[in-house]
């Protein structure tokens, strides 16, 4: 075994952990270094104060699981940037969704993230890999806690243009905002344009289906769909009967969605993620310091 560093580098953390012979010597969290939201100056920098703070001498893998990291210019640039901090080293870039089944433990299977977007990326016992989603808010992200967020915007506004009485849902949603009443709701869509803001308004709606409101119970069941139809389809791409790895700050917080989402793959074995996903990039770390292909 070698010193390794593994980085997750999220949309609003970037978390790295150093290994030395499979033991783990030092954490770090730091601000984001996404290359999409802060640019490449700005996250080098700050990868630059995550890996000198877990120590960079005589590291000789580094693997970092990157939000976005969609193509090959991507991964390229946040490689360089790592590369410059850990001469010598050898460096791998990869999607986040890839650390979810390391950080499993599993080679095979579907990662299923829902956060503040969602995405599903697997793994077939052939090598071949497969992904579906992650096109991000403006394409996609069905059953992100964003969606279920908006979801809920669009149901108060639809009941309000048919002159419907606010209802509970609506009523909780518009105190959570901080807004005066659900007319407000779409300027405060249109000026709050954090993703992840609007993320955290998905709460409301997941605790008001939990005590069994109809209309948060009918997005939340939306969600499930839209997550279990991104898990079957790596799973039908790829041939394999699973299992499927639910992680994201949304789901593995909503026991209920996870259900609904397993009765939706029947036959098939759904685990929430229990490990922290940098852990995942460890692995990966270790196996490209062992030379074995990922």
């Amino acid at each position: 075994m070698a010193a390794v560093i593994g980085l997750d580098v999220g949309g609003s953390t970037t978390r790295a952990v150093r290994s030395v012979d499979g033991v783990v010597v030092a954490e770090a969290d730091g601000a984001s270094a996404n290359i999409a939201a802060v640019g490449p100056e700005t996250a080098g920098l700050r990868l630059g104060e995550v890996l000198a703070a877990v120590g960079v001498d005589e590291v000789e893998a580094v693997c970092a699981g990157a939000a976005g990291a969609d193509s090959p210019v991507t991964e390229g640039i946040v490689r360089d940037l790592i590369a410059a901090h850990v001469p010598g080293a050898r460096v791998e870039v990869v999607h986040d969704a890839r650390l979810i089944l390391a950080a499993a433990d599993r080679v095979t299977g579907v990662a299923l993230i829902s956060g503040t977007g969602s995405v599903a990326w697997g793994a077939g016992p052939d090598g071949r890999h497969a992904r579906a989603g992650g096109w991000g808010h403006l394409l996609g992200d069905e059953g992100s806690g964003y969606q279920v967020a908006l979801d809920a915007v669009r149901h108060a506004l639809h009941a309000m243009d048919r002159g419907e009485p606010v209802d509970t849902l609506t009523a909780a949603l518009v105190t959570d905002c901080g807004i005066a009443g659900r007319e407000l709701l779409v300027d405060h869509v249109y000026r709050t344009a954090d993703k992840r803001y609007w993320a955290r308004r998905a709460g409301v709606v997941a605790e008001l289906a939990d005590r069994g409101d109809a209309a948060a119970a009918r997005i939340m069941d939306d969600a499930a769909a839209a997550l279990a139809t991104l898990a079957g389809q790596v799973l039908d791409r790829l041939g394999i009967t699973g299992p499927v790895v639910v992680a994201g700050g949304f789901a593995t917080h909503r026991p209920a969605l996870v259900a609904a989402v397993r009765r939706r793959l029947p036959g098939v074995a759904v685990d929430v993620l229990t490990a922290a996903p940098v852990h995942g990039a460890v692995r990966l770390a270790e196996q490209l310091a062992a030379g074995v292909a990922s």
